[in-house]
C-alpha cells in the first residue's frame, strides 16, 4: 500500500471545519488527503499547551503509519500549525499559513493583538508561543513553511504578521479575511498544492 499524503487542516477561532472541508475536498485529486483538526479555540482551557499536544500526537501517529503528513493553518490555525510545525519539524512535510497571525504585530488599534485574541486567551498563548519560538528555525524548516496573505488588504489580521523570513511568502489576488482563505484553497489552491507535493531541492 502506498504512503498517503495526510494534510492536516486547522481551522481559526470559531473552529469550523465544513467550509474547509468543501474548499479542501478536490485537493484528494492531486494526492492529497485532507484532514480537519479542530483547536477548540473556546473550550474553556487558558493555555495553548494541550491543544498543541494534541495536534502534535496527530502528527505523531500518522507518521507512525507511514505517512506524509503536512499542515495547513488558517487564520488562528496558522499559529497552530506552525507552533506543531516547530516541535515536529522532522516529521511535518510542508507547513502552509493562510491568512494567520504569526506574531503579536500592532498592538493598538481594531487588528491590534488585544482585540483579535480577547474571546481566547489560548489562541493569544498560542501567537506569543509562536513568536517567541520563531528563532528556532533553521533556514531549512523555513524552506517548508509558504505562508498566503491577501493582496487587497484583510480586515483582521496585519500583513506583516502573516510572512516568514526565508519561507515563501505569496499574495492571493482578493480583499477581505474570509474570502482570501476560501480563495485560496480552492480557485487559487495551485501554487498550496504544487508546494505542498514539493520534495525540498
Amino acid at each position: 500500500m502506498s504512503k498517503e499524503h495526510k494534510i492536516i487542516v486547522i481551522p481559526g477561532l470559531g473552529d469550523r471545519t465544513k467550509p474547509l472541508e468543501l474548499a479542501a475536498n478536490h485537493w484528494r485529486k492531486h494526492g492529497l488527503e485532507p484532514i480537519m483538526h479542530p483547536v477548540g479555540w473556546h473550550d474553556g482551557e487558558i493555555s495553548f499547551r494541550p491543544k498543541l499536544e494534541r495536534l502534535v500526537e496527530m502528527i505523531d501517529s500518522l507518521t507512525h503509519e507511514g505517512d506524509r503528513v503536512s499542515l495547513v493553518g488558517t487564520s488562528a490555525g496558522g499559529s497552530a500549525a506552525l507552533n506543531a510545525f516547530i516541535e515536529r519539524s522532522d516529521q511535518v512535510h510542508r507547513i502552509v499559513n493562510v491568512c494567520g497571525r504569526l506574531r503579536k504585530g500592532p498592538l493598538k488599534g481594531f487588528r491590534s493583538f488585544g482585540a483579535k485574541t480577547a474571546s481566547s486567551p489560548a489562541f493569544a498563548n498560542s501567537v506569543e508561543l509562536c513568536e517567541s519560538r520563531e528563532e528556532e528555525l533553521t533556514s531549512t524548516d523555513r524552506k517548508k513553511i509558504m505562508t498566503v496573505r491577501a493582496m487587497f488588504g484583510d480586515e483582521l489580521v496585519p500583513a506583516d504578521t502573516t510572512v516568514m523570513l526565508g519561507g515563501y511568502n505569496t499574495l492571493v489576488p482578493t480583499p477581505e479575511h474570509m474570502l482570501s482563505i476560501i480563495s485560496s484553497l480552492t480557485i487559487f489552491s495551485k501554487p498550496l498544492i504544487v508546494f505542498l507535493k514539493q520534495d525540498l531541492q
